[in-house]
């Protein structure tokens, strides 16, 4: 398996400001603009995975560490299940267990951190080395110090280019007979980076690319999310 932090990048930007001071003295305040970046693989989810932001980023995440599983390979490995309209309404299952809908299609749903984590570490199970752990419920900046200063990237959930999220449809949930409620707009994306006004993603939407968005946007939609997230680590 490659070493994640061979894809590194550090960039700095050192900006000179001069201030008079009495007596024709100066001082010279240097402000730095610190970029952070790690390399990783960037792939598109058009014309592949219209639906599957998810399991596109896995799949950039996965390449990042040497595995060799391109998105269809992950598409065949993800647990996938349908909504069925009955007379009460629509019936499916939770998007913490499979994907909902087909990620292919422009009218799939998607699915959650753990779904990603079991895929994810199907793919490691030969290796032994690294293992996918959820990391739901951190905040961004422990994200940033725990994994992407260590040259790990982030799968967030968010939702496309940041915009303000809505209520989707609801659904029936088969196991529990609840009711569950899906935000339009969800997205997945991989967490690469940060300077000191944006976090830095690999976007698998529109074919964005490496796009930044603002530090405070972006944790107002991970959080409407349920500030969920994924990264690999050694295993234990």
């Amino acid at each position: 398996m490659a070493a994640g932090n061979k894809h590194k990048k550090r960039y700095f930007a050192a900006f000179a400001c001069v201030i008079a001071v009495a007596g024709a003295k100066y001082v010279f305040d240097y402000v730095i603009n610190y970029k952070y970046l790690i390399d990783v693989p960037y792939i598109s989810q058009e014309g592949s995975a219209a639906t599957g932001c998810e399991l596109v980023s896995t799949a950039m995440v996965l390449d990042y560490y040497g595995c060799d599983a391109s998105v269809e390979d992950v598409i065949n490995r993800t647990p996938a299940s349908g909504l069925t309209q009955t007379q009460n309404g629509l019936v499916g299952d939770s998007p913490s267990e499979y994907f909902i809908g087909d990620p292919r299609s422009s009218h799939g749903f998607g699915c959650y951190a753990p779904v990603v984590v079991s895929v994810m570490n199907s793919f490691f199970e030969g290796q032994k080395s690294k293992k996918a752990v959820d990391l739901t419920g951190c905040g961004i900046d422990e994200l940033i110090s725990l994994y992407i200063e260590k040259d790990n990237p982030v799968l967030i959930w968010a939702t496309s280019n940041m915009k303000e999220p809505k209520k989707g449809d609801t659904w029936i949930l088969k196991n529990t007979g609840g009711t569950f409620q899906w935000i339009s707009g969800e997205h997945c994306l991989v967490l690469v980076g940060y300077d000191k006004n944006n976090y830095y993603f690999n976007d698998p939407y529109a074919s964005n690319g490496i796009i930044p968005f603002e530090k405070g946007l972006v944790a107002e939609r991970y959080g409407a999310l349920g500030k969920q997230a994924v990264a690999v680590q050694d295993a234990a």
